[in-house]
């Protein structure tokens, strides 16, 4: 129950508050995994706790909820009840036979049980499943509760289609409903299974949060041995079979009929899937009846006419429970009232068994693939493509290529891969091959780095085919797998520049645009100047127009050379030229099924409202990238990132820590080593702001190695070199600190890199101010002030002002540092954002027998005093055994004591005195 523990924070505390509380959810969304962490936490106060649970084999048995109340109360309690009342407790617990007593018995029993018991503790009635509680129950049950408040607290967990909350508990009960689980808490629950984030992004999306499905699904495919190779290709229905022959079993076999119409039709509708249940006008109601119920149930959602499943698994679910012969019978009545012309060819085609499929048929299941394609809809294409070889016995690579193409398109990497599966048992030519495979690859967006190896094959196909056009793709595909796990290699740019030679020779100026734009992405992170005059050649006018390659040839990868300007704008501090060339290309935002890439705009955005000090622009457009992501399946690496960007801007430091733990999590996952750079980088700066000292040191190391392994020789790609300065600096180690910025320095001048350039100089004021070069400190971070103003950057003029204050408080100026500290308070104040440091309280800890000692000092003072040696103290803060030595020696001397013997006793002495 991680995941839902804000919801059991509220339940526990409106139990304390007002007694009386329904938890009010659809099946599957976890109200008994609620009530039961409710009842743990309940428990650990002290206080007794009464489960009363039913089932739907207790629904036939009377008052069975009350063997539960009956079976915990106490004898004490018993005791004080008349005779009268034990013998109807007994008759409840079959000690005894008779007649049953009568209604106003059964109410002042339990009514009188629960005031006794109240009396002597708080105790908790936790009911559950009360749907399966016969009216006798609820009828004792909702007398007793009206008239025991105060005695008692009470707790159910009710479905919207079962009893109401009145009835059970009385007027007057806190009603708390149970939310779907949102993107974040979904990811909790999958990657718990080992299952990658990826994958949980289309388990959030199929289930609709249902946190039952959810971890059914999750589990159902850690148990199959799910694969990070093959995250959308499997299937998820199977795995949610359990939960979902539960909830179907609770139905009316007309509402299963009805649900099955609705779980195949294309766009289900209120009067289609009427007229489909082969009704008269007069006995629509019954449909509509049924349909209602589904609704009571959670199962669908009707909504002006159309009919939804709020979790879509659910519609594979009922297909594949209903049986072949159901879902045939199904397709012929949809296909009888179908008005459009491609659905009734989907429904006559699916009613058909392959065996009797017609020539013809496979034809118009072809136009018909031909047609949604026309339209924009390339799920369909895919779909109808897919149908049409199955009907032709699997005979048609052809189609399967199309299929794998438009799945692509799309977004929808299980179909594009199944394509690919078909294609691989058939004969088809090299070509045909290479090209399903570069459709995979691209459909696997940033993932594509799992599948360098179908990459591989596809240029050995295309070569095969000798054709220049795809053999261009194909080194296309491999320079971008190539960058995303080693950056900016010497390999990735060849395979670039492989690209643009064989575009040239094919004659595409499309895919020869797309390979120069990549490999100016390589040069850039390169350090090589030339980048700029090569992603000149490919935003000359024409040098994407047109095409001489085959209309059959794969599309360049999405990587619009426009929206690389905008990020090399954004490199060289260009924030306001980075937000007008963003704007140009805004009219793409909307473009999903399209080549425009409407993600990496919105991270672009993202970024340009971020570091313009517009924190709530940028946690919109940041929450506007996760949806789009999780609707395109795309890989969530990248929009995490972006979120944690955002929450640094408008949101709080925890959520930015979190947010990049989960793009951490989920590069790493896809082998994408450049994004997990980011995200690392991103993850050690906000521990920095923290003031996590050792876990910034631990992550920007780490990045440190990455950056090197990624051949990253431009300090602007990833910023990390003054934060892994500062993080030394409050480490004491500040030898290591001044090479971090000397080594970072000279690539930033010779490649003009003013933010960094500036960064650099409020990490060497901090070396500066600790080794009492204040004078040195002040100008340096006056210098860092003024460039970032210029460059529009608010929040780094914020962090200058914060840095600056920790210096003045070092030089013991405090009134100094309070001023400076109230300046950039306000400017994280307009900004909306949250103060780069950690609350004001954490910061006053300090002990006054350690006073005068940095954070550093103070935290190698404690290990000390643990009984840490040096060399398990260096290791422990990431720095040298020298560093330790040589900053113990400082301290020795700022403390007046000569000895380790010394510096222990007057550690444990300053611990039993209250802090400052």
């Amino acid at each position: 129950m991680t995941a839902r523990g804000p919801l059991v924070d509220q339940v526990c505390g409106q139990l304390r508050q007002a007694g009386v509380v329904a938890v009010v959810g659809p099946t599957g969304f976890g109200k008994s995994a609620v009530l039961d962490a409710v009842c743990t936490a309940w428990q650990a106060a002290g206080d007794p706790v009464v489960r009363l649970s039913s089932a739907r084999a207790d629904a036939n048995i009377a008052y069975a909820p009350l063997m539960d109340l009956f079976t915990a109360c106490p004898a004490e309690v018993r005791g004080e009840l008349s005779e009268l009342q034990r013998s109807t407790m007994d008759w409840v617990l079959r000690r005894v036979a008779g007649p049953e007593p009568d209604t106003a018995t059964f109410r002042g029993t339990v009514l009188s049980c629960l005031q006794a018991w109240g009396r002597r503790a708080r105790p908790l009635l936790s009911a559950d499943d009360v749907q399966w509680w016969g009216p006798g129950s609820l009828d004792v049950f909702g007398f007793a509760a009206r008239r025991s408040r105060g005695s008692v607290s009470l707790l159910a967990a009710l479905r919207p289609d079962g009893p109401s909350p009145h009835d059970v508990l009385g007027g007057g009960a806190v009603e708390i409903g149970i939310p779907p689980l949102s993107p974040e808490e979904s990811a909790t629950v999958v990657g718990s299974f080992g299952i990658p984030l990826r994958t949980a992004g289309r388990i959030h999306a199929a289930t609709g949060g249902s946190p039952r499905l959810v971890s059914d699904i999750a589990a159902g495919l850690a148990r199959a041995g799910h694969s990070a190779t093959a995250w959308d290709a499997e299937p998820l229905a199977p795995h949610a079979r359990k939960a979902m022959r539960a909830w179907l079993a609770d139905l009316a076999e007309p509402v299963r009929r009805v649900l099955l119409l609705a779980a195949l039709a294309a766009d289900p509708s209120l009067d289609g899937i009427r007229r489909a249940t082969g009704y008269t006008a007069d006995a629509a109601p019954t449909a509509d009846a049924a349909l209602a119920a589904a609704q009571d149930a959670g199962l669908i959602r009707v909504v002006d006419g159309a009919v939804s499943f709020p979790a879509p698994v659910l519609r594979e679910g009922i297909v594949a429970e209903a049986g072949r012969e159901s879902v045939r019978r199904a397709h012929r009545a949809l296909a009888a009232v179908s008005t459009g012309a491609d659905d009734r060819t989907w429904h006559e085609a699916s009613a058909l068994a392959p065996a009797t499929t017609a020539a013809r048929l496979v034809l118009v299941l072809a136009d018909a693939a031909a047609a949604a394609r026309e339209r924009g809809d390339h799920t369909r294409a895919a779909e109808f493509a897919l149908l049409a070889v199955d009907r032709a016995g699997g005979t048609r690579p052809d189609l399967l290529v199309c299929a794998a193409r438009d799945a692509e398109t799309a977004g929808r990497f299980d179909l594009a891969w199944t394509a690919l599966d078909r294609l691989d048992r058939t004969r088809a030519g090299p070509a045909q091959r290479a090209r399903a495979r570069i459709a995979v690859v691209d459909a696997a967006g940033r993932g594509a780095a799992l599948l360098a190896d179908i990459a591989a094959r596809a240029l050995a196909d295309a070569t095969a085919a000798d054709e220049p056009a795809l053999v261009s793709a194909a080194h296309l595909r491999l320079a971008w797998s190539t960058h995303l796990t080693r950056g900016y290699s010497a390999e990735a740019l060849a395979h670039a520049c492989a690209a643009v030679e064989w575009a040239e020779r094919a004659g595409d100026p499309a895919s020869r645009a797309a390979a120069i734009t990549l490999t100016a992405r390589i040069q850039q992170g390169r350090g090589s100047p030339e980048h700029a005059g090569t992603l000149r050649l490919a935003l000359e006018p024409g040098a994407a127009g047109g095409t001489g390659a085959s209309a059959g040839d794969p599309p360049p990868i999405s990587d619009d050379p426009r929206r690389v300007a905008v990020s090399f704008a954004l490199l060289e501090d260009r924030l306001d030229e980075a937000g007008q060339l963003l704007d140009a290309l805004r009219p793409g935002f909307g473009s999903v099924a399209g080549r425009a890439d409407p993600g990496r705009l919105l991270g672009c955005a993202v970024l340009i409202h971020a570091h313009g000090g517009d924190g709530r622009a940028a946690r919109e457009e940041a929450r506007r990238l996760l949806a789009l992501a999780r609707e395109l399946g795309a890989s969530p690496g990248p929009p995490w990132y972006a979120a944690a960007i955002a929450e640094l801007a408008g949101g709080t430091l925890e959520q930015a820590l979190a947010y990049a733990g989960l793009g951490l999590t989920a590069s790493e996952e896809e082998k994408d080593t450049v994004f997990a750079a980011h995200c690392l980088h991103l993850s050690g700066r906000t521990r920095l702001f923290l003031r996590d000292t050792v876990g910034a040191l631990a992550d920007l190391l780490r990045v440190r190695d990455l950056v090197r392994e990624l051949s990253v020789r431009d300090p602007a790609a990833i910023r990390y070199d003054a934060d892994l300065a500062e993080a030394l600096v409050a480490a004491g180690d500040v030898e290591a600190a001044a090479r971090t910025i000397a080594d970072a320095r000279d690539p930033a001048r010779e490649l003009g890199r003013r933010g960094v350039l500036a960064s650099l100089d409020r990490a060497q004021a901090l070396c500066a101010a600790a080794t009492g070069e204040f004078t040195a400190a002040e100008r340096l971070l006056t210098r860092a002030w003024e460039a970032f103003a210029r460059l529009g950057y608010p929040l780094e003029c914020g962090r200058v002002l914060l840095t600056h204050s920790a210096v003045e408080q070092r030089r013991r100026r405090p009134a100094r540092a309070r001023e400076l500290h109230a300046a950039a308070e306000a400017v994280f104040r307009k900004a909306d954002a949250p103060l780069w440091e950690p609350d004001r309280p954490e910061r006053t800890g300090a002990r006054a027998g350690l006073a005068g000692l940095t954070d550093a000092e103070q935290r190698i003072a404690e290990l000390v005093a643990d009984g840490r040696g040096n060399r398990d103290i260096a290791a422990s803060l990431y720095v040298s055994v020298k560093t330790v030595e040589a900053v113990l020696t400082r301290i020795y001397r700022k403390l007046g004591v000569r000895s380790r013997v010394q510096l222990v006793a007057l550690v444990h002495k300053d611990r039993h005195q209250p802090a400052r």
